[in-house]
């Protein structure tokens, strides 16, 4: 049996390549699969984990959003721009506070 790296959707050369590029750029990311509800983590590379203190099956199948990583300091506005550009399905800088796990 193959050996999953964190995928939970049927592999997809185009997610490979986006996988691949950026993982060679040291960046902490997630690819989430927009068609599904509340647009699902699909993958996250280890950085993203190093980064939050969640491993990589905590973060899966939660919502792009990243609620898991709110805290007292995260501003509901921000929350908010940040859904609101995921709906609209449209790029906005936003500058928002997320929280590690450990604290």
């Amino acid at each position: 049996m193959p050996v999953r790296r964190g995928h939970v959707a049927p592999q997809n050369t185009f997610l490979g390549i986006i996988i691949r590029k950026f993982e060679g750029q040291n960046k902490r990311f997630v690819i989430a699969n927009a068609r599904v509800q509340n647009c699902a983590i699909i993958y996250c590379n280890d950085a993203f984990c190093e980064m939050t203190g969640f491993s990589r099956p905590d973060v899966m199948q939660k919502p792009c959003t990243c609620d898991f990583l709110h805290g007292q300091l995260t501003k509901r506005h921000a929350i908010s721009q940040v859904a609101q550009a995921l709906l609209g399905s449209e790029e906005r800088k936003v500058e928002i506070t997320y929280h590690r796990k450990d604290v």
